[in-house]
């Protein structure tokens, strides 16, 4: 991995580490965390994993952008392409997205600031957006979306504004929704409310078990748990993982300090529990990694 550019490797059981030094965040990487987006809250830290193809490798683009289109028709034809969206944006339902457009912005754009009011959703369909709270040199990392990913919905919803800052870390390519639109495709279409509406559970659940995991888990416990949760989300034969992000953002997110989160990984590698080289990962032990995620912060008075 090197600085803020998020690449990875995963290496598939029995062949050699591919030559990655071409590939980007973007189309030539496959997102693999989207269990979400069907419904169902995933249980760790929204960190991601990638299986990176070779640098000769050429992906299809994901918005073809169709001659003749008219922007609606784009967004909605991008929407569909995604769990969260499938099967339910018919021809009356496309209707409902009048004033929605397809934004592309480049890595360092901020979409939003927090008190900003909550003019717009925003949906990711390529690259990656980053939540953070605070202004530099106290900037907190909440959380780092990927494709499929809704942005903003809770505080529009509400009339609010916007409670984080939102800014592009990996070019992005954006479905952009204002308000009113939101409002009228739910009114409309009960099934496009009742999918915003799941989306928004998902988000709370993980939400919840974060708060959980930071006040009821030791440092070494809240780190096996990240670890566990992309060993068991890698695709079947890949043997090592990695961070997509710097480990000082990582630690930031765990609420500890990258020195804590080094030395973590180094005792959890000195307990046999895993392979460590620097942000690549290999789980040696998977129950005993899971047993020390368990790991709870002592209660005052007990033994």
């Amino acid at each position: 991995m090197s600085g803020d550019h998020g690449r990875i490797a995963l290496r598939p059981a029995g062949r050699s580490p591919l030559d990655l030094a071409q590939c980007r965040a973007g189309p030539a990487v496959t997102p693999l965390r989207q269990r979400w987006q069907r419904g169902v809250a995933p249980s760790g830290d929204p960190m991601h994993v990638h299986l990176l193809r070779p640098s000769s490798a050429v992906a299809a683009p994901v918005d073809a952008d169709p001659i003749g289109e008219t922007p609606v028709r784009r967004a909605a034809r991008l929407l569909a392409g995604l769990p969260l969206f499938d099967g339910v944006l018919d021809e009356s339902a496309e209707s409902a997205l009048e004033g929605a457009t397809v934004r592309s912005a480049p890595a360092g754009t901020v979409l939003f600031r927090a008190g900003e009011p909550a003019e717009a959703l925003y949906v990711v369909i390529e690259g990656r957006v980053r939540l953070t709270l605070g202004r530099p040199p106290t900037v907190r990392v909440l959380a780092s979306t990927e494709r499929g990913d809704t942005i903003g919905l809770a505080a529009l919803l509400r009339s609010d504004v916007y409670p984080v800052n939102a800014g592009v870390v990996a070019d992005a390519l954006l479905v952009e929704l204002p308000a009113e639109t939101i409002r009228r495709a739910i009114v409309g279409h009960p099934v496009i409310a009742a999918r915003l509406i799941g989306d928004m559970g998902a988000k709370l659940a993980r939400f919840v078990r974060d708060i959980g995991g930071f006040t009821q888990r030791t440092a070494r416990a809240r780190v096996a748990r990240l670890l566990c949760d992309l060993h068991r989300d890698a695709p079947a034969g890949v043997v090592e993982v990695a961070f997509d992000e710097p480990k000082r953002l990582i630690a930031m997110r765990l609420a500890m300090t990258p020195e804590t989160l080094s030395r973590e990984l180094h005792e959890l590698a000195a307990q046999g529990l895993i392979e460590s080289r620097r942000t690549r990962f290999r789980v040696l032990d998977a129950a005993g990694l899971a047993q020390a995620a368990e790991d709870a912060v002592p209660v005052a008075g007990t033994t």
